[in-house]
């Protein structure tokens, strides 16, 4: 368990830890494997997110609800007629723009939740301007 003292059981053993708390890194070297960890954690939900359920929703759109055919969507002036995989890759597509939307508001509140101070005695650099 993160955050623990170290002490736990496995089976019959009686295991302790080298005391290491990911929730407050001590060092660089505990702050080092929180970010690998929660890298890693945020790749497997964006695979998840952009490549497993969008993968899912065409194969049932095209073999569980067989939408294969055309549908016609009536306006005012006439009807437009479409193939209902435009309406399955549009869902596709709605669905990666509120996955993508999350995951950014996901980043924003982060980062005004934790904003990154200069450690005490430190002066703010001066801007350089960037490209010339």
């Amino acid at each position: 368990m993160l955050g623990c003292d170290g002490r736990g059981t496995i089976g019959s053993l009686d295991m302790e830890a080298a005391g290491v708390s990911l929730v407050r890194p001590k060092d660089e070297g505990e702050r080092w494997i929180k970010l690998v960890l929660v890298t890693m954690g945020l790749w497997v939900a964006m695979f998840i997110t952009m490549a497993v359920i969008p993968s899912y929703w065409l194969y049932f759109a095209d073999g569980t609800l067989k939408w294969t055919g055309r549908i016609s969507i009536p306006y005012g002036l006439g009807e437009f007629d479409l193939p209902q995989q435009a309406i399955r890759d549009i869902i596709v597509v709605i669905w990666y723009g509120l996955a993508l939307g999350a995951f950014g508001v996901g980043v924003h509140l982060y980062n005004k939740r934790n904003p990154k101070t200069l450690p005490t005695g430190e002066e703010k650099r001066e801007a350089t301007g960037g490209y010339k």
